[in-house]
């Protein structure tokens, strides 16, 4: 067996093994050191933020504040409809609580308006009734780095029976800011610690939390919120208890008082009414029109058309006093606010309205009056007082009204009685366009992010702002990301000009992110390139790009079926005139015999890697040179090897000799070839138990990767792979200590890589994870070892439920060393649990 990362101090420990938090240092960000000091976690860098115990009492409302913003009266926080139908959930979030180790996450994830605060408040409330401490985290920006976060001191723990903290918005977080605060919250209670984090949806980051917190034996789980009220027929009753609420809040007769006015019949099968929170909305609206004498709206869309008028009568009774408030200003800050999702200093708010034609002094007033109308969270806070350095700029919640608001604003809608703007058909771009120097503004993740959301409902959105807007600059596509780039190939998959051009800004050598995003490209574009191609073998070609961009994204499948496309289309072209094609003909047989090996077709990928090297030895006329025939034999001894063969390290060792040679005349050009070359060599030397040629290359491709990863990033990849290689040599021959460090090495890549695209990833951390485990198990380290293997496991399970073709086995192998590492410590129950979950069979 094999080995692990060193867990940090602490991890897993039981409650009451200690009171105080131990000095020692984790890593943010390359630029920030966080030190561990009496109850805080400091970062040299970042803006000050502290953990505030949860509102045992909401906020209270004045009928006049309700009902000049009305708004309030949705807030979660706030619980003015009751609590209901959720019993089955709170009960299961009970058990989590009281049951498992010291700390355990979950996630609880839905679509917007689902749901998912007033059930974290709830979950408070009961919590605290039974004796639980809660606390909240602060609100960070996705913009935000880094963060100083303070966390409860001994005396507010003093009594608590465990400690539960909410975050909300958690997708929203900076991945490193958010894995600081928990490991803050982990470390400063002798008590059960729970946290519970809340989210749109899954991802990158929670791969990252999941993987980071996982490893270290902390439970780590994620459930989906399922709507209130599934069904269009239980909505009518879900929508009367709120009226009824919202009336009495009000001060409105009861909704049964005889001669009530009607209420117009909903189309409660709108999608909109799936979430609970337009539910509410609509019901709020309800009351608040009988109390205005106003029709009352009996759509989605003039639901949120009489929100946003009751916000823009808050603005003027805020702000009215000062005599500083012009409308049209207000509206370029809360849309400003609204497009951006706030901004994390009084700087870049500065810098944003200017784009918009405000002078400083302009600036100044309007950021104070905006305040007033949306003070941030906490205000009272002493770690948000006014400064300079604070966040500004609220956004308009709930997030569906914000996207109605910018969506209105900007001219191009049908809607009437909507106060226009013509002004505002320049703002998304003037808020966007990269500056002089060509550099995207700061906020462009979130801003682009915003417009596209929007652009799914707002048809003259998404033609009249956001085509337009990336067709004179399509780097912001790329700048704001894979995630932003897959949502406009799922948007606007018609517009392959448009889609096109953000391809064309598509670095050659990009990161995880950004391969996601190139695939999601590739779809819809497919068509548009065989259409434009003006000969066979520039179709040919595009097909042979397409099977590398969707291998780069790690989805093999696709890529398999687009490379026969090309061996096929290669074939009858070289068939007809082998001089010109022959050389096309190996690339795509070596490409598709590297998709067949992949996905572990051993026949068909020893066929294609055969005829490729036959073909590149001469066999057929016209054959490539000396790089082609190096390739063809390094997929060649891959293919030998997944075969059964033991001729595979002959076939490697004689592509390394091809390309040492040729690295010798052109190192820019072949110096990664020969790096993947020695890394194959090495595996394939371990294969055939000769581990101390297999050292010998891997020590060289890691010394080759250690400089080339540095100059360009994307080969941190291989480098991760030559790790895990090194790692396994070192142990077969004996030294398994010093195979600890090259496999930790490769996990904590992998852990970086797996977040930017888990599907392409996702497979090489697990099998680093249970080398990894291994290790330490083979040292009895088997405190260390069973939360990797057990890591290694849960991986392997996602990985099988896309591919289960490729990945079942892997899978029940996984499981079977999980089972054998806990058997080895002593924990037969646990391993028996694994051998009946997975139905492996008992050992003998």
């Amino acid at each position: 067996m094999s080995g692990g990362p060193d867990s940090a101090a602490g991890a897993g420990r039981p409650p009451g093994a200690h009171s105080s938090v131990s000095v020692g240092a984790v890593s943010a960000r390359d630029h920030a050191t966080v030190h561990i000091a009496g109850q805080d976690i400091v970062l040299v860098t970042g803006t000050p933020y502290r953990l505030t115990p949860w509102p045992a009492v909401p906020e209270l409302l004045t009928w006049v504040d309700a009902r000049t913003q009305p708004s309030r009266l949705l807030k979660a926080g706030n619980g003015v409809v009751p609590f209901r139908r959720r019993e089955a959930e709170m009960d299961a979030f009970h058990t989590w609580r009281l049951t498992g180790g010291a700390i355990r996450i979950q996630l609880i994830h839905g679509g917007g308006g689902q749901g998912k605060t007033r059930f974290a408040d709830e979950v408070a409330r009961r919590s605290m009734e039974r004796g639980w401490g809660v606390w909240s985290a602060p609100a960070l920006r996705r913009t935000d780095a880094s963060g100083v976060f303070t966390g409860p001191t001994p005396a507010e723990l003093s009594g608590a029976r465990g400690m539960l903290v909410v975050v909300d918005y958690a997708d929203r977080y900076d991945t490193d800011a958010l894995t600081t605060l928990l490991e803050l919250v982990r470390g400063i209670a002798n008590v059960p610690v729970r946290i519970l984090l809340l989210a749109r949806q899954t991802g990158a980051w929670w791969h990252h939390i999941w993987s980071h917190f996982g490893s270290e034996g902390i439970d780590c789980t994620a459930i989906a919120l399922p709507p209130l009220s599934p069904r269009a027929e239980q909505r009518p009753a879900e929508f009367g208890v709120a009226r009824d609420r919202f009336a009495e809040v009000l001060g409105h007769a009861p909704a049964r008082r005889p001669g009530r006015r009607p209420v117009p019949r909903h189309d409660w099968g709108h999608a909109a009414y799936e979430l609970v929170l337009t539910v509410h909305m609509a019901a709020l609206v309800a009351v608040l029109a009988e109390l205005s004498g106003d029709e009352i709206p009996s759509n989605p869309l003039d639901v949120s058309l009489y929100l946003l008028a009751r916000e823009r009568t808050h603005w003027s009774i805020v702000n009215g006093p000062h005599d500083t408030l012009d409308s049209r200003r207000m509206d370029k800050a809360v849309f400003v606010a609204t497009l951006t999702g706030g901004l994390p200093s009084y700087a870049q708010g500065e810098r944003a309205l200017r784009r918009l034609g405000l002078s400083p002094g302009e600036i100044d007033v309007l950021i104070d009056d905006h305040r007033l109308c949306y003070p941030p969270p906490h205000p009272d806070s002493p770690a948000r007082r006014s400064s300079r350095g604070e966040p500004v700029l609220e956004p308009l919640y709930p997030d569906r009204l914000g996207e109605d608001f910018l969506a209105l604003t900007i001219p191009g809608h049908r809607v009437r009685h909507y106060p226009s703007y013509p002004a505002a058909v320049t703002w998304p771009a003037r808020l966007l366009t990269p500056d002089e120097s060509g550099l995207a503004p700061e906020w462009t993740r979130p801003a682009l992010t915003t417009l596209v959301e929007t652009a799914r409902h707002w048809t003259h959105v998404a033609e009249d702002q956001l085509a337009p807007l990336l067709r004179a600059h399509p780097e912001l596509a790329v700048a704001a990301g894979g995630g932003v780039i897959a949502a406009l190939a799922e948007l606007l998959p018609g517009d392959v000009e448009l889609l096109s051009l953000i391809r064309s800004r598509l670095p050659a050598e990009r990161s995880a992110d950004l391969d996601v995003g190139a695939a999601a490209l590739a779809g819809p574009l497919a068509g548009h390139d065989a259409a434009q191609a003006e000969s066979g073998p520039e179709l040919a070609r595009g097909t042979d790009e397409l099977v590398r961009v969707h291998s780069r994204a790690g989805e093999l499948d696709t890529a398999l079926r687009w490379s026969q496309g090309a061996v096929e289309s290669w074939r009858l072209l070289a068939g007809r005139d082998p001089a010109a094609h022959g050389r096309d003909l190996v690339r795509a047989l070596i490409t598709h015999a590297g998709c067949l090996t992949a996905l572990r077709l051993t026949d068909e990928a020893s066929a294609a890697a055969e005829e490729a090297v036959a073909a590149s030895r001469g066999a057929v006329p016209g054959g490539p040179g000396r790089a082609e025939l190096a390739y063809a034999l390094l997929n060649a001894a891959g293919a030998r090897r997944q075969a059964g063969r033991e001729d595979g390290a002959d076939a490697a060792a004689e592509a390394v000799g091809i390309l040492r040679a040729l690295t010798v005349e052109k190192p820019d050009r072949y110096g990664t070839g020969l790096a993947t070359a020695l890394t194959l060599l090495c595996e394939l030397h371990i294969t055939d138990d000769d581990p101390a040629r297999a050292e010998a290359a891997g020590r060289e491709a890691v010394s080759l990767l250690d400089v080339l990863a540095k100059q360009r990033p994307p080969l941190r990849a291989e480098l991760s792979r030559a790790l895990s290689e090194l790692a396994r040599a070192l142990a077969q021959a004996g030294t398994v200590g010093k195979a600890i460090p090259p496999g930790s090495r490769a996990v904590r890549l992998r852990r970086e890589l797996a977040r930017d695209n888990p599907l392409a990833f996702n497979p090489r951390l697990a099998i680093s994870l249970m080398n990894l485990a291994g290790y330490h198990a083979d040292l009895d380290d088997h405190r260390t070892a069973v939360p990797l293997a057990r890591e290694a496991v849960d991986v392997f399970e996602q990985c099988a439920r896309t591919l289960p073709r490729a990945y079942g086995g892997k899978l029940l192998a996984a499981a079977e060393n999980l089972a054998r590492i806990l058997e080895r410590a002593g924990r037969y129950p646990e391993a028996d649990a694994v051998r009946r979950r997975h139905r492996l069979p008992d050992p003998e």
